[in-house]
């Protein structure tokens, strides 16, 4: 019996993940100022992936040239690690400091970077793990959307 309890529990929290075709809560919407109508990209991103290294320069190269409005969100466990992070990759989108891995955990993607579309409260797609020219799939991936 305790074995089929720890079983539940353990599907249960991976059931409650968000992925393509979720809305997002109400409460995460407000938490990442989420607007009716416009598309998103949320990255999740921290100073010891060596992948997001690569990708935040263009990442916010993209949303630059105003092509999706970015919203990023590092889950360094040390915040000040984090900024420091930010500072020197000079990102120039929104960051939210996720030190406590609360929103993470609601998406809960299988490693990061992980990126996620959002337009109306609704993913729509997502990336993860390292994607080569990132900048590129982001301006075709946002025509079809």
């Amino acid at each position: 019996m305790k074995k089929l309890l720890l079983i539940l529990v353990l599907f249960t929290g991976s059931l409650m993940a968000y992925s393509v075709g979720d809305v997002i809560d109400k409460s995460i919407v407000k938490k990442l100022h989420l607007k009716k109508d416009k598309l998103y990209l949320i990255d999740f991103f921290a100073s010891w992936c060596r992948s997001c290294k690569k990708e935040l320069p263009l990442i916010s190269k993209i949303h630059n040239e105003n092509v999706v409005e970015v919203i990023g969100i590092n889950v360094d466990k040390d915040e000040a690690k984090g900024k420091a992070f930010v500072t020197k990759s000079k990102v120039s989108f929104s960051v939210i400091y996720d030190t406590d891995n609360k929103l993470i955990s609601l998406f809960d993607p299988m490693g990061i970077p992980a990126l996620f579309y959002v337009k109306n409260s609704k993913i729509l797609a997502s990336h993860i793990g390292a994607v080569k020219e990132i900048d590129k799939v982001i301006k075709e991936e946002v025509k079809g959307l």
